[in-house]
């Protein structure tokens, strides 16, 4: 099947009639009847909904009350390989499904979005205002780029909820899907749309329960799009509004630039989301996180899924390779050097960019696993000095080059393969 149409619904029965027979001849000129379905996510309405749906021949699920409950338990019925969800009061027009299904190539989720150029809201003053505070902030504290992220008006691919699961059980599990899609990579697209209030009935959001739904998730939230397994963990520090950390990538970015710009072909190893993969396009990035290869993902460029542990290229094959911020959330293993020296041409170079625990890198760690504890892995790792990695690539046949510190704790050296 290709589409499924979800809509959550509470006492909308009156809307429901209208909207459905609408809803039909939409379809009509896009899918066969066969290629689509319409699930009502029903939360124990005490009105005429259920017999509105039979009439109508729709599916009908009951689920207990909260938004995010219909939301989760509506999406797992669903068979299309794309689901839009909308409202049932009509201030989501049927007649802009066409555009977000046209739109599915763009990304995996669309939003209809009342915030983008041609876009519109059209209600009172206050509930602007209030939509505006929550989409300000959380776009801001979040660093996510989307304008609309409280928009239920959606098209998204089916399969990206095999990897995310909404928890959330009210109006907050929108901004936590976005928040999730954006973490594994995934891409969102916004397309203009024109909101109207609805035509009968009236709101089932709570002011004083909405707002303090919000504020409660934002902080944790918050934790998770800081995560290192986040899919532009990277990225958003090369840009970051902490200093430090901005130097500090930055300076990364330069060495690691200057280090390999006249070469032809590079491999990256732990490219992640990497700024390096935009200064050196002739790099092929390499990395164990399917997100964040997903994230960085564009035309020409070469990603690769692949362990350290078998590289999966043939013997000298690049003219030099980067090996990042890999080998310190690493278990000791001497294949793992063996894998990298491995793939170099002769006379070729090799840059190791790595953590030196000779230097007063400890205190950082310690420091930095307090505020950011998700950025190191339960192994015990390989601690790394200058005279340690020195003495291994000795063994392995390269020559020592030069070095630079960042701060005269992180260490990147450069190496040639004799």
């Amino acid at each position: 099947m290709k589409l499924s149409i979800l809509i959550p619904t509470l006492n909308e029965a009156i809307n429901l009639g209208k909207l459905l027979p609408c809803l039909r001849r939409v379809m009509a000129d896009m899918l066969q009847e066969s290629e689509y379905e319409i699930l009502i996510v029903d939360a124990e309405s005490t009105d005429n909904t259920a017999r509105v749906v039979s009439e109508n021949n729709a599916n009908l699920i009951q689920v207990q009350r909260g938004y995010g409950v219909a939301l989760a338990q509506g999406i797992s019925a669903c068979r299309g390989d794309y689901i839009i969800t909308m409202d049932a009061d009509f201030s989501h027009s049927p007649w802009i499904i066409p555009i977000l299904y046209a739109s599915r190539d763009e990304g995996e989720v669309i939003i209809a979005s009342r915030y983008v150029k041609s876009g519109f809201s059209h209600t009172g003053w206050f509930r602007r205002f209030l939509s505006g505070i929550l989409n300000t902030v959380y776009r801001t504290v979040l660093d996510l780029p989307i304008k609309d992220l409280s928009s239920g008006f959606r098209l998204y691919h089916r399969r990206i909820f095999n990897e995310i699961v909404p928890t959330e059980k009210n109006y907050v599990a929108l901004q936590e899907i976005l928040m999730k899609a954006h973490a594994h990579g995934f891409r969102i697209r916004e397309v203009p749309f024109h909101y109207h209030p609805r035509k009968h009935g009236y709101s089932k959001s709570r002011l004083f329960i909405f707002g303090k739904d919000y504020l409660f998730s934002l902080f944790k939230f918050w934790r998770m799009r800081n995560s290192f397994e986040c899919a532009d963990y990277d990225e958003r520090a090369f840009n970051s509004r902490f200093l430090l950390q901005r130097y500090w990538q930055r300076k990364r970015y330069r060495i690691l630039f200057e280090y390999c710009r006249d070469y032809h072909s590079i491999l990256y190893i732990g490219c992640s989301s990497s700024q390096i993969l935009e200064g050196l396009p002739q790099t092929t990035g390499m990395d164990n996180n399917l997100n964040k290869l997903r994230y960085k993902r564009a035309p020409y460029r070469n990603l690769l899924l692949a362990s350290v542990h078998n590289i999966p290229f043939r013997d000298k094959s690049f003219d030099a390779t980067i090996f990042s911020q890999v080998n310190e959330r690493l278990p000791e293993d001497s294949r793992i050097l063996d894998e990298v020296v491995r793939v170099t041409q002769k006379e070729g170079f090799i840059i190791i960019d790595t953590p030196d625990y000779g230097t007063y890198w400890k205190f950082i760690e310690k420091v930095y696993k307090h505020f950011q504890p998700t950025a190191f892995t339960g192994e015990k790792p390989i601690h790394w000095t200058k005279n340690s990695i020195v003495m291994e690539m000795e063994k392995r046949g390269c020559r020592y080059c030069e070095h630079r510190y960042i701060l005269g704790a992180e260490l990147i050296i450069k190496f040639q393969k004799m």
